[in-house]
Parts: structure tokens; sequence; C-alpha cells
């Protein structure tokens, strides 16, 4: 899915629904850092994507 896809049709509908993302998450225990769809867009924003 390419990335604009996803920040305008998949992140919306997260927020909508309450939901966090999650990055990064590994090992047994699914350890990671969890983010607000908002808090993605604002990240990937300062990154220039």
């Amino acid at each position: 899915m390419p990335l604009d896809t996803w920040c305008d049709l998949v992140l919306p509908d997260a927020a909508r629904e309450g939901l966090v993302i999650g990055i990064n998450w590994s090992g047994p225990r699914l350890v990671g850092w969890s983010f607000t769809p908002k808090e993605v867009l604002n990240r990937l924003a300062a990154a220039n994507y």
C-alpha cells in the first residue's frame, strides 16, 4: 500500500475508531512503541515524507 494511501485513508479510520499504531513491535511480548494516528502523521510530516 502506498504511504499516501495509508496516511489519507487508513490513519483517519484508525483515529475515528480510537486505535493506536504499533511501531517496531518485536519479541515474545511485542515490545515497541504505540502512537496515535495524529502523532504518526506529525512524525511523518517532520521527516518530510
